[in-house]
């Protein structure tokens, strides 16, 4: 399946390079600020997708929560998100989208540290701070990127620079819950004892199944406990590679001059 997924994106990039009216004019990822701002918002939504698939087993399978409880438990990302987006949105006109992105991307990382901290014994009041952490985070470098990748695109390809900020963000939730979600469940299978029943090896609920048909109750601590440190083994790397996304959105983006600022240093460089 990789290989035809290969395939078929190498097929699409050579037909779009060539065709004389593009779906997608590749072109425009030449420029720094819509290479910047797509990367970042695919890192935003691969962290988002990635959180809700780990954090929603947390809250089930460990703290016992409903469907319905756990659904309602992220209600503190989302109320971060939607309060601070506004916040970023002027910030970034004030001092640049560079800055609010690469802050946002800092204050997702902190998030997820947060929530690397969180062990099987914890309650609902851990992770809320965590949540808020991210969604601040979130919130802060969304619309900057946005602005940036959007700025950049030129008015004729406004539709279709609108229609890749959407592709980007889907395309990092899949992400997000193929490559964390991936690694989350090898963690969880790395961290289980020799000797565990080979059918709870699999995923937390695989294991709780089975510990619920033999009454065993360490087994379903067990599997409670290692779920909560694959967890945060995943975190801590996720937290690095968005710290290191930062970096790198600092280095693409770039806020254009305000037509002030170009007055200032025609003025001094004839002076």
């Amino acid at each position: 399946m990789l290989a035809v997924a290969v395939a078929g994106l190498t097929a699409f990039v050579v037909w779009e390079l060539r065709t004389a009216v593009p779906m997608v004019p590749l072109e425009l990822f030449r420029d720094r600020n819509f290479s910047g701002g797509s990367l970042s918002l695919v890192l935003v939504q691969i962290a988002n997708g990635g959180l809700i698939l780990a954090l929603t087993q947390y809250l089930q399978f460990v703290l016992g929560y409903s469907p319905t409880k756990a659904g309602l438990a992220l209600a503190p990302m989302a109320i971060a998100v939607i309060f601070v987006n506004g916040i970023g949105a002027t910030l970034g006109q004030k001092i640049g989208n560079r800055p609010m992105t690469v802050v946002g991307l800092i204050g997702l990382a902190g998030g997820f540290w947060v929530m690397s901290t969180l062990s099987a014994d914890d309650g609902f009041g851990m992770v809320t701070i965590a949540l808020a952490v991210f969604g601040v985070g979130a919130g802060l470098a969304q619309p900057a990127a946005t602005a940036a990748l959007m700025g950049s695109v030129p008015h004729e390809h406004a539709g279709v620079g609108s229609a890749l900020n959407d592709t980007v963000q889907q395309a990092g939730a899949a992400l997000g819950i193929a490559i964390l979600g991936s690694a989350l469940a090898s963690n969880f299978t790395g961290r289980m004892p020799e000797g565990t029943p080979e059918a709870a090896r699999g995923s937390i609920g695989e294991a709780l199944a089975v510990a619920a048909s033999t009454g065993d109750n360490a087994l379903a601590e067990l599997a409670k406990t290692t779920f909560a440190n694959a967890m945060s083994g995943t975190f801590v790397a996720s937290a690095i590679a968005v710290l290191g996304a930062s970096v790198i959105a600092f280095a693409l983006i770039r806020d254009k001059k305000k037509p002030a600022d170009t007055t200032t240093e025609i003025l001094v460089s004839t002076l």
